[in-house]
């Protein structure tokens, strides 16, 4: 893990201290982490992991992200874990998905679509920066995407991430009161979360090593958003599919639980007091626009349980706007069906298409709108 704040003058020397800092924090993330797992959290070490360095972040106002090389095994083993029950779907099921995963993604299309219009009305910022920085697909995504397109990044950056931290914050409320079953006492496998199980770090290894090959040689006719996320799905479901066994494509134990914990760094350590009182006066905004959000998908599971065979949890997971790592996560502790993440997968791809297109198809809007 890195810690990151504004260079200054003589700081250079404090490297070691911050290095002993973090891993401090480390070691009292694992301290909470154990009683999340005792008082049976879903996903309990993700939870631990983002709450105690997001207040590390906060408190000391320093960014803290996981390394890029800990960041890429860690989503190789969310797409794994989350790929397994994908090999026992047959036709008759897939089909079966059809109706709730289309009516998910546009259920989540429509609240961020929404939110981001009503900050945009509220003056927070310009109407494409607005609905970009609600768009669930994947905070860090968007964030390229918009510096790509030069969009407001340090509005969507904060607003992304926001949105991120306090979603997964209440995750496990959800899970709880939507009836989920959980496994946090085995990290979401079928042995201790201690138990250090050895093939299917060999096996994610393999898969990491496939997907970046992939990437690199994919990379220079099209890219694909959250690569070893997705195409690692596609890799782990193709050696399903080829007959590996599922002890070398089932991460469990503590390699998933250390996959878990980078990704709850990724979701709280990125939020400092620096980043909040940039835009202190937009914050009760966008805090408002995010509760929005949460609760338009409590609305849309509540509608898609009601009317399609999903119950009330799958249906939360599949339509809740990010991030797609942590829902993953606490989807698979909680048993929930594949359906969670076919509509989490496809949400992510829509999104960024979506988002690629705002600068052509917003503007002509809001002309429009301002001309009425």
């Amino acid at each position: 893990m890195t810690a990151r704040r504004r260079a200054t003058p003589g700081t250079s020397g404090d490297r070691p201290r911050r290095t002993l800092e973090v891993a401090g924090v480390c070691a009292v993330a694992v301290l909470v982490g154990l009683g999340c797992t005792v008082a049976g959290v879903p996903a309990s070490w993700i939870f631990a992991f983002l709450v105690v360095f997001g207040g590390y972040a906060i408190l000391r106002n320093r960014q803290v992200t996981p390394p890029t090389r800990l960041m890429q095994p860690a989503q190789v083993l969310i797409a794994m874990v989350c790929t397994a029950p994908l090999f026992s779907l047959d036709g008759s099921t897939v089909l079966s998905y059809l109706v709730p995963t289309l009516l998910s993604v546009v259920a989540t299309l429509a609240v961020c679509v929404v939110t981001g219009w009503l900050l945009w009305r509220a003056g927070a910022t310009d109407a494409v920066s607005a609905v970009m920085s609600t768009l669930a697909g994947g905070a860090s995504a968007m964030v390229i995407l918009a510096r790509e397109l030069h969009a407001d990044v340090r509005f969507i950056t904060l607003t992304q991430y926001l949105r991120l931290s306090l979603v997964v914050l209440t995750l496990p409320l959800f899970v709880q009161l939507m009836g989920g079953s959980g496994g946090a006492g085995h990290g979401g496998g079928g042995v201790p979360w201690w138990e250090p199980a050895w093939r299917p770090v060999v096996g994610a290894a393999v898969i990491w090593g496939v997907t970046w090959l992939l990437i690199r040689v994919t990379s220079r006719w099209f890219s694909v958003p959250a690569p070893y996320l997705l195409i690692s799905m596609l890799v782990t479901w193709l050696a399903g599919l080829a007959g590996v066994p599922d002890a070398w494509i089932s991460p469990e134990g503590l390699i998933l639980v250390a996959g878990y914990a980078v990704i709850g760094v990724q979701a709280g350590g990125t939020l400092t007091i620096t980043a909040l009182r940039t835009f202190a006066r937009s914050l009760p905004l966008i805090l408002t626009a995010v509760g929005v959000m949460i609760l338009g998908a409590v609305a849309a599971a509540v509608i898609i349980a009601s009317t399609t065979s999903v119950d009330l949890l799958d249906a939360y997971l599949a339509t809740v706007p990010g991030g797609i790592y942590a829902v993953l996560a606490f989807a698979h502790d909680a048993g929930s069906a594949p359906v969670v993440t076919v509509g989490q997968v496809l949400r992510t791809l829509v999104m960024v298409v979506v988002g690629s297109y705002l600068p052509r198809i917003l503007p002509p809007l809001v002309a429009r709108w301002r001309r009425r």
